[in-house]
């Protein structure tokens, strides 16, 4: 094939390098970015499931979905709504269905059948939606989109808007279900089991728990709590017992290290102290070599004056970090003293310091690639910048952060960096949608850097999959339209789409679709690419209903049209191959035979420069000695009336 048609490989035979020196970068970073999406949203339900109690009316919430198909979940918020919305979901998972999460769109129509796909495990998260106009509008539409679901086999849970003065229509009563917080206690104890601490360590159950419990916290605070519990016990004193890690674990949570911090800051007045606090509280844990050498970058980022005093008169890097109440272990890595004083130094600095904002962002790029740094180090340092990024006000930051870590991509340390930012946004549950839309700006901006590209070529593949493969695809497709030298874009595509059968179909009728438009600039990339995924398997095998997507007249007219653009674009020898495979397809199977031809026919229009090679390909079909000849020689005479019929020459 042409390269102008063809320039990556198989799914099956991995990533064809045809770039410029940066695939084992790109390799690398693929790798470090974690597992395929469908391995990651197992490993997700295995975590939830590990985690979970059910909440009350959980049992009969699988009644009604599994009766309908749908479950519409109502509930206050902080229930727990959408992890049981999940394990309703992972109840029905067989391991061949694809969980897809989605959001309502921004305007109307806010419920796209097209999402749905066959056999799908759809949650469809409206607690998101304020506007009542909105929720009404969505309540229109939910019966048509419940139908969708019912032909499609698929199965579909929503999570209701929080508070709603409009209440469910008559029809869409019978599939609410209300859903009610599980006790406190037992669902804090189930994930201080699953996080590795035993029952034994657990009782009997201090003051300050029973307060906190006492207040029915929402199930994220106990969910939060639980994880401090179990890092407080991680650090504590042998000495220390159960009572002492919830002590820590409630520190925290209640923000008291913050006025240590205050106390503490105005004792330390001085340039070079403020600096090894701050870098100390970002690389906490880190060895203490690269948290001296962060606290010096951090002052050359904020043009501190260079310190005049000869060298041997310097403090030693222990007295130093005493002075800000840490040392070092004994493994060299260093730690403050109290639990939790870390993040609230961190919290500290960036609510209280507006202006250093900018600057902890360049002291990132830089302290991220600073050597002897380890992977986890680096990872851990960028989740808390993100999580101070976190929030309307900054997220830009955070892009701009990722794009000046993407601007070499022979750095293998900042692009990994620049990938884990974006996971962190990505996967924030409530600033996700922005981080995808920011992505899809991005794809389809020309200007971007080669590195952000591979960057967002990771982001798409390994962490938007997971949760939105449809959304994944759509910027995967954009990303290889405009790179250069490379085919990884193109490449993670192929691997997204051969995981998932009705997912190439989407693709295929995507690609259809964009083959129709008046835009001619990618017309001849999206036929290569239609040629490349339009193979016969996904299109003739039964979905959960027994009906394969070729039985579709609405798929049949996209693959007809995507078909043309190839036949039309393209020289003889591109398709050829392809067109054979067709052919022999419709040779062997009688099921689907009509179908396969009307559509490779209807592909040819009513052009004979296009029908006729189509004749050629099925009269000189290579067959098996096994093939009869008289079999073959019908199908020919049956392309030949389809031919005809098009021409209108006769009746087929």
């Amino acid at each position: 094939m042409s390269e102008q048609v063809r320039s990556s490989v198989s799914v099956n035979h991995g990533f064809l390098h045809t770039g410029d020196g940066d695939l084992n970068v790109f390799l690398q970073l693929a790798a470090a970015a974690g597992k395929d999406p469908r391995v990651v949203a197992d490993d997700h339900l295995r975590w939830l499931r590990r985690r979970f109690l059910e909440p009350g009316g959980f049992g009969r919430a699988r009644t009604v979905l599994e009766s309908s198909g749908t479950v519409l979940l109502e509930g206050a918020p902080g229930t727990g709504r959408k992890a049981a919305a999940w394990m309703l979901l992972a109840e029905l998972y067989s391991g061949a269905e694809t969980f897809k999460e989605i959001l309502p769109e921004e305007k109307p129509p806010y419920l796209r059948t097209g999402h749905v796909s066959e056999g799908a495990l759809l949650l469809v998260d409206l607690s998101v939606i304020t506007s009542e106009a909105s929720w009404t509008e969505i309540q229109n539409e939910l019966p048509g989109f419940r139908t969708a679901v019912r032909e499609h086999g698929a199965h579909l849970v929503a999570v209701l808007p929080d508070t709603t003065a409009d209440p469910l229509g008559a029809d869409l009563r019978p599939f609410r279900v209300e859903i009610t917080r599980p006790r406190a206690g037992p669902a804090l104890q189930r994930y201080l089991r699953a996080g590795g601490v035993p029952a034994a360590e657990t009782g009997p159950e201090p003051a300050g728990l029973s307060g906190f419990l006492a207040v029915n916290p929402p199930m994220r605070r106990i969910a939060y709590f639980a994880e401090l519990v179990i890092e407080a016990r991680a650090s504590a004193r042998p000495e220390d017992d159960f009572a002492a890690w919830c002590a820590a674990a409630l520190a925290v949570l209640d923000n008291k290290q913050s006025v240590r911090v205050t106390e503490k800051l105005a004792v330390l007045v001085q340039g070079p102290q403020r600096a090894l606090l701050l870098a100390t509280a970002m690389l906490h844990g880190a060895p203490a070599e690269v948290v001296r050498r962060g606290a010096a970058q951090m002052l050359q980022v904020v043009e501190h004056p260079q310190d005049t005093l000869p060298l041997l008169e310097h403090e030693d890097i222990t007295v130093r970090l005493k002075a800000i109440d840490a040392a070092a272990d004994s493994s060299g890595r260093v730690r403050f003293t109290s639990f939790g004083y870390d993040a609230a130094v961190r919290a500290h600095f960036w609510a209280h310091w507006p202006e250093l904002r900018q600057p902890i962002e360049r002291w990132m790029t830089d302290t991220v690639g600073l050597p002897g740094m380890e992977d986890s180090d680096r990872e851990t340092l960028v989740k808390r910048f993100a999580d101070l990024c976190l929030h309307d006000r900054y997220r830009d930051l955070l892009l701009d952060f990722v794009r000046q870590c993407a601007q070499d991509n022979r750095n293998g340390d900042r692009m990994s960096a620049a990938v884990q930012a974006l996971r962190r946004g990505l996967e924030h549950e409530a600033h996700g949608r922005f981080f995808r839309r920011r992505i899809y700006d991005w794809s389809k901006d020309t200007a971007i850097s080669k590195g952000l590209s591979q960057v967002l070529v990771v982001a798409c593949w390994k962490v938007i999959a997971v949760h939105h493969p449809d959304q994944a695809m759509v910027r995967l497709h954009h990303l290889a339209r405009r790179e250069r030298g490379t085919t990884h874009a193109r490449d993670a595509l192929d691997r997204i789409v051969a995981a998932d059968d009705q997912l190439r179909v989407w693709m295929l009728k995507r690609l259809a679709d964009r083959l129709e438009s008046a835009d001619e600039t990618w017309k001849r990339f999206d036929a290569g690419m239609f040629l490349e995924f339009v193979g016969t398997v996904p299109l003739t095998a039964p979905g959960p209903l027994t009906r394969p997507p070729l039985s579709d007249p609405a798929v049949r007219e996209r693959l007809i049209s995507g078909w043309h653009a190839v036949l039309r674009l393209h020289p003889y020898e591109t398709w050829r191959r392809q067109a054979e495979r067709w052919i022999r397809a419709a040779l062997e199977d009688e099921r689907n035979r009509e179908h396969l031809l009307d559509v490779l026919v209807g592909g040819g229009g009513q052009r004979t420069d296009l029908l006729a090679p189509l004749y050629i390909v099925t009269r000189d079909l290579a067959l098996p000695t096994s093939e009869t000849r008289e079999r073959h020689a019908r199908l020919v005479g049956l392309v030949r009336q389809k031919i005809d019929a098009a021409l209108g020459l006769q009746m087929a």
